[in-house]
């Protein structure tokens, strides 16, 4: 057949830099590594869209409103941190302690590390804490928002865990006594108290399954429990948005709102640096304590908690020997399940803490009891 058809004739193909030869195929035109990373993933535009995120206002500039994106950063200041202290961590009875020595006076900046991870701890504990309470008294546990106070009051409860299990990660003197009169307290919760004990310990006395088991939690069970929950507050918070203002400058405002980039995050990340710039002040001023390897045998050392839970230790002092074994289950009782019920009784519109006389008494007795016993402790 004839290669030409009526009125048109076929022009041989030019090979030019964009054709490959032999096949006549484009090839893909050039373009930077961002360009490949967004044809791909959609990271840019995906990231366009949060930080348009519409925030109200009254809470873009409010340090109140910053409470909870500083106890995420303290957070991730508290995972990196303990990273880098896993990489010289001997989780041994036998060689715990020296590892944490080693990385106190030996490793570059290991007292810095382990400075920061320390004391970030109480951070992280006071911030969640704070945050809990702005929560509270703005009422932003109603309708429809249980399911972000409740996961705030888990977030709690795994940082209280957090510290508990880190204490005993040392193996000196103050964690392993602190921890054998914890499980000692455990031990005497009625019905079930010494399986929870033996649970703890791994066996009848403190040893390397003890050691396992907190290490275990602290570096694995925990971190995916916290982020879990983290994620479930954070796509809560971006589902229903930040609850409505109690104040009179919040309500005037009214629906005005602006991007939470830069206004809130930006206010974020400058506290986030003056966290961070404390806490590395802290570590240089006063180093972590490590205090002599822990001696089973001592009979004269005097254990002392953490600070967040000295009020505890306090309170329990004073109770009667017979009165102790119910002290244990019914104070974190009564506490823990009024903070989770809190939401499904306090039903009404009502959000000013000073319209709400029960709800904000009960709150502000709570806050007492553990301010003045931490004091009397300390």
């Amino acid at each position: 057949m004839n290669n030409t058809l009526e009125g048109t004739t076929q022009q041989p193909a030019v090979l030019d830099d964009h054709t490959i030869a032999g096949s006549g195929t484009p090839k893909a035109h050039r373009t930077g590594m961002g360009d490949w990373i967004e044809e791909r993933t959609g990271a840019a535009t995906a990231w366009r869209e949060v930080r348009a995120w519409p925030m109200p206002k009254y809470a873009a500039t409010n340090v109140l409103y910053a409470l909870g994106g500083l106890t995420l950063a303290s957070l991730l200041f508290q995972m990196l941190s303990g990273c880098l202290l896993a990489f010289y961590y001997d989780p041994s009875a036998a060689d715990a302690y020296n590892s944490v020595d080693y990385i106190m006076y030996q490793v570059p900046l290991g007292w810095l590390i382990r400075g920061v991870h320390h004391y970030n701890a109480g951070a992280v504990v006071l911030l969640v804490f704070a945050h809990t309470l702005r929560t509270f008294f703005y009422s932003t546990y109603k309708r429809p928002r249980e399911i972000t106070w409740l996961s705030g009051v888990f977030l709690l409860l795994v940082a209280l865990g957090f510290g508990f299990t880190g204490y005993l990660l040392p193996w000196d003197q103050k964690g392993y006594w602190a921890t054998v009169v914890s499980t000692q307290i455990a031990d005497k919760v009625p019905l079930v108290g010494e399986s929870i004990s033996h649970l703890m310990k791994g066996g009848p006395a403190l040893g390397q399954l003890t050691l396992t088991r907190f290490y275990v939690v602290h570096v694995a069970v925990l971190p995916v429990t916290i982020i879990l929950l983290i994620l479930v507050h954070l796509l809560q918070v971006r589902r229903h948005g930040i609850a409505p203002s109690v104040t009179k400058r919040g309500r005037a405002a009214g629906n005005r709102t602006v991007p939470w980039y830069p206004s809130w995050l930006g206010m974020v990340a400058l506290l986030a640096l003056g966290l961070l710039a404390i806490l590395v002040f802290l570590s240089w001023r006063t180093h972590a304590p490590l205090e002599y390897p822990a001696d089973p045998s001592s009979t004269d050392y005097n254990p002392r908690p953490e600070w967040y839970f000295l009020f505890l230790f306090q309170l329990l002092s004073y109770a009667p020997g017979a009165w102790e074994p119910y002290l244990i289950v019914l104070v974190p009782g009564i506490v823990i399940g009024s903070m989770i019920l809190l939401p499904f009784i306090d039903k009404g519109e009502e959000r000013r803490p000073w319209r709400k006389p029960i709800t904000t008494t009960i709150a502000v007795f709570y806050v007492a009891v553990i301010v003045i016993f931490t004091a009397i402790a300390w």
